[in-house]
């Protein structure tokens, strides 16, 4: 069960984890190839600021956000989207189907998530089954390195609390820039362009082949 702190932890870090770096990405390789009013589903929302960015980059945009945990859900609910319309539901990714209609959605992009799951193949199928012909998919995720630089890190981003980072270790180290690539390419993906926008994270926009 996510805590009220993991939920303020996730929301401080907000601007940290998209960047300046994520952003240009996002405008020279995203938003070029979505039309006026897309549709965009972001899997694993948290709380929601990452879609209420998306609502004041793409004014016309209908959003969909979905995270396993009830109180990132909730807390995303609060939020201003300025008018746009969104939909928010508690959904566990790593039970597809997603509740979306074959090619119905122009943009699905998810952070830091794939690598909390065991098999993200069903996952990977089921984003290109949602996906307009031509569609984008945005995946942004940790990428291996070591424990001394993923500690220091971590200890960047706030507090020396080496247990709890120690945790996460094993799984924000699960897959390399290649890994990534290759699963992005057994799922029949076609790679567009990708960047670095942390030391700690690689960006992969894609497109069904």
């Amino acid at each position: 069960m996510t805590t009220d702190f993991s939920v303020q932890r996730m929301a401080d870090s907000h601007e940290n984890r998209y960047g300046a770096a994520f952003w240009e990405l996002f405008d020279s390789g995203v938003r070029p190839r979505l039309p006026d009013s897309p549709v965009v589903v972001d899997l694993g929302c948290g709380p929601g600021l990452f879609l209420q960015d998306l609502s004041r980059r793409l004014p016309g945009a209908t959003l969909y956000g979905s995270d396993l945990s009830e109180d990132m859900v909730g807390r995303a609910k609060t939020l201003d989207f300025g008018g746009a319309t969104v939909e928010l539901t508690q959904h566990d990714l790593a039970r597809p189907p997603l509740p979306m209609a074959d090619g119905s959605v122009d943009l699905v992009t998810v952070v830091s998530v794939l690598c909390f799951i065991d098999d993200t193949f069903p996952i990977l199928t089921d984003v290109r089954r949602v996906l307009k012909p031509g569609g984008t998919f945005l995946l942004l995720d940790w990428v291996r390195h070591s424990l001394e630089d993923y500690l220091a890190g971590r200890i960047r981003e706030g507090g020396q609390d080496h247990q709890r980072r120690m945790q996460r270790f094993p799984l924000h180290n699960r897959y390399t820039v290649e890994d990534w690539r290759w699963l992005l390419d057994q799922e029949r993906f076609e790679v567009l362009a990708e960047a670095a926008p942390r030391e700690s994270h690689r960006a992969f926009v894609a497109t069904p082949q």
